[in-house]
């Protein structure tokens, strides 16, 4: 069984186009992963990954671990007994563990990465990282790394090794203390990325991308030595909802299809509570800008 399966994986992955994207599971509703803590293995993969996870390089140096296994460094856990290890080969060489790997459970087949929502809110993958004393993170670097992806497709990247604040490029040791992480990828970036790759020409729009991947990192710039062992745990990932809606004719404010009365009523509830809508003008702020903007086109009965 477990030799048909692994060939299965290596036919597959060749048309790992004709794929969607695994649904959340419902036994962690907020956090759309599989086995975010890996306490779970697959045993199904040679390298005993975490089920929903891949290593993307040395299964030496990228691998789930666990409490007591007599490895080195000693494992650690934040939650359960399991965490996934990324160790460094002794030089800037990348080393990584991914969602993004072919669920042979679901029919059709599917990815494990995470659903992915083109029409919602701002993306936000978080987690925690433990870095020994003992083995500090030098001469590269841990890091997220995420792509929203259609089919094989990607769409949009967003790389923390070279994007975003210092804060998601992690070096040294976390004094054998759990630390928190958390990537926020805002939709106008996405989208921004996204639509000028398709003016490229890589894509067509739509469909939409549907799924993240996501990858938990280790790299450096130039070959250079490096030392070092990471630990993650309890990983989690969630699209923020959407802000209010605002109607495309600032007139019908209330968006019920007439301009009247109401419709004054509905911008200056907004605008003294300062709400995004209220911004009639765009030009950023909430003003008396945006009183003469929306008189304008109410007194004209519409845009």
């Amino acid at each position: 069984m477990t030799f048909n399966r692994v060939f299965a994986a290596a036919g597959l992955l060749v048309t790992a186009a004709a794929f969607g994207q695994t649904t959340c599971p419902p036994s962690t509703p907020g956090n759309c992963l599989t086995n975010p803590s890996f306490e779970e293995i697959d045993m199904f993969t040679s390298s005993l990954d975490p089920v929903g996870w891949h290593n993307l390089s040395n299964p030496n140096e990228s691998k789930r671990r666990q409490i007591g296994d007599g490895l080195q460094p000693p494992a650690v856990a934040r939650t359960g007994i399991a965490s996934v290890m990324i160790k460094t080969p002794g030089f800037s060489e990348f080393r990584g563990m991914t969602t993004d790997w072919l669920n042979f459970d679901q029919n059709p087949i599917v990815y494990y990465d995470p659903v992915f929502d083109w029409f919602g809110g701002d993306v936000v993958v978080s987690g925690w990282y433990y870095i020994p004393t003992s083995d500090p993170i030098t001469g590269d670097m841990a890091f997220m790394k995420l792509n929203v992806k259609r089919r094989a497709q990607d769409y949009a990247t967003f790389d923390a090794a070279s994007e975003g604040p210092d804060s998601l490029r992690i070096q040294g040791h976390t004094n054998n203390q759990w630390r928190y992480y958390e990537l926020r990828w805002p939709m106008a970036d996405i989208q921004a990325e996204v639509m000028f790759n398709y003016d490229q020409g890589y894509f067509n729009l739509p469909p939409y991308p549907d799924h993240l991947k996501i990858v938990l990192s280790r790299f450096g710039f130039g070959n250079v030595p490096s030392t070092g062992t990471i630990f993650w745990d309890d990983i989690q990932f969630h699209q923020e909802p959407l802000g209010p809606v605002c109607s495309a004719c600032a007139a019908d404010y209330n968006q019920d299809g007439g301009v009247d009365g109401a419709d004054v009523a509905s911008f200056f509830q907004d605008w003294e509570a300062s709400g995004s809508c209220a911004d009639v003008n765009l030009d950023g702020g909430i003003d008396g800008g945006d009183v003469e903007s929306f008189f304008s086109v109410w007194e004209a009965g519409g845009c």
